[in-house]
């Protein structure tokens, strides 16, 4: 996968406005002379929400190809519980912020408290481009801050949202393909427009313009930079793709210590269709092995990074609804009681039954980095200490 994308260029349509003393080390993802390489942390969620019986159950392991041949390096955690609200901003603030969270889910609010993001750049002094959120769920605007006085904004974690970003280049794309015709240029708005409405949400759906807002120069520049992408070989197929690509982007340019990468095709589930549902397991399944192998060929990530996966809920049971797996909301096991998956440094290859917890991986993460979790509902998961 390559990238149309110079270094300031991302910055730019990423809507960051960084001082250029601190930029040439930083954005070439260098160390400093005789300097150790530093933990990293890369938290994934199974966004959309997913159940045992599709993954790791033997009835499901046929749609998780990568991960269930992954799971022999793993730590694995069978019970992993998530005891908060069953919806999607405040499972995924729960993840990030160690404690359970209940504000409002279409993304109107900051998580309760501080986030992962500012205790970590608050403590190690870790700068701006080592904290990321790359999030296919267009509502995730304002998952890089929580709410705590004395922290937010500026210990916060830069938000990429792929799908606002390209949203408003559409029509551009089709604009610049001016040597085609009319139907050839419907043809590629049809394709993007597919991409931008794949999911439950729909074309345009909870899009905020929150935080660092995108004026018309930087979408010129985010033009200019996936225009090649979309119309390469390599092009995305769906808003999870798009994300797995500004990802690796963000890896290769940045090398950030902290990231939240979010998957979300999978919440396809509530249009009613068992067989999107499957083909969106498997195509985060695929992804996520893909990022995996970028932390393992990128020599700022190999040996030195730490991976959990894990669904940021459950769904239904089918003892409870007669097609379970449209929604995600009605408390049972098969909506609570999901599992995560931890690879790389620190890690030693087993499994555990004892149930953890969603909040755990913020406090997990949190000691990995060498900060202190302090008071959260999370505790660290021993396991996993280095």
């Amino acid at each position: 996968m390559t990238s149309g994308l110079n270094k300031r260029q991302f910055l730019r349509l990423a809507g960051l406005s960084i001082a250029d003393s601190i930029l040439p080390r930083a954005i070439a993802g260098e160390t400093e002379p005789g300097q150790a390489k530093t933990h990293k942390v890369i938290l994934v969620t199974f966004g959309g929400g997913v159940r045992y019986s599709e993954t790791f159950a033997d009835t499901g392991l046929h749609n998780i190809p990568r991960l269930a041949a992954l799971r022999k390096d793993a730590y694995f955690f069978r019970n992993c519980v998530n005891s908060g609200v069953l919806s999607h901003f405040n499972s995924t603030a729960s993840i990030i912020t160690g404690n359970w969270q209940r504000v409002d889910d279409f993304g109107f609010q900051p998580p309760s408290g501080a986030t992962l993001f500012e205790t970590f750049r608050k403590q190690t002094g870790a700068g701006p481009l080592d904290a990321w959120v790359i999030a296919t769920n267009k509502s995730f605007s304002t998952m890089g801050w929580g709410s705590d006085a004395g922290l937010g904004a500026p210990y916060g974690a830069n938000v990429v949202l792929p799908k606002q970003l390209l949203l408003g280049a559409v029509q551009d794309v089709v604009a610049q393909r001016k040597g085609e015709g009319i139907a050839s240029r419907q043809n590629v708005y049809r394709q993007l427009e597919s991409l931008l409405s794949e999911g439950y949400e729909g074309v345009g759906w909870t899009i905020f313009k929150q935080g660092r807002e995108l004026d018309s120069h930087v979408k010129k520049t985010l033009l200019r930079g996936l225009t090649d992408y979309i119309n390469g070989p390599d092009a995305p197929s769906s808003g999870d793709e798009l994300t797995l690509f500004l990802t690796t982007e963000v890896m290769r340019e940045f090398s950030p210590r902290l990231m939240l990468v979010n998957f979300w095709d999978m919440d396809v589930a509530h249009w009613g269709s068992y067989s999107l549902y499957l083909g969106a397991i498997t195509r985060t399944d695929r992804l996520c092995g893909m990022l995996w192998d970028e932390v393992q060929k990128n020599p700022q990530y190999k040996d030195v990074t730490t991976m959990l996966i894990l669904p940021e809920l459950g769904r239904d049971g089918d003892f409870d609804a007669a097609n379970g797996f449209l929604n995600h909301r009605s408390g049972d096991p098969s909506c609570r009681n999901v599992w995560m998956m931890a690879l790389g440094a620190g890690v030693h290859p087993g499994e555990t039954e004892r149930p953890v917890a969603h909040v755990d991986a913020c406090a997990t993460a949190l000691e990995i980095l060498g900060a202190k979790a302090g008071a959260m509902a999370g505790r660290p998961l021993h396991e996993l200490m280095i």
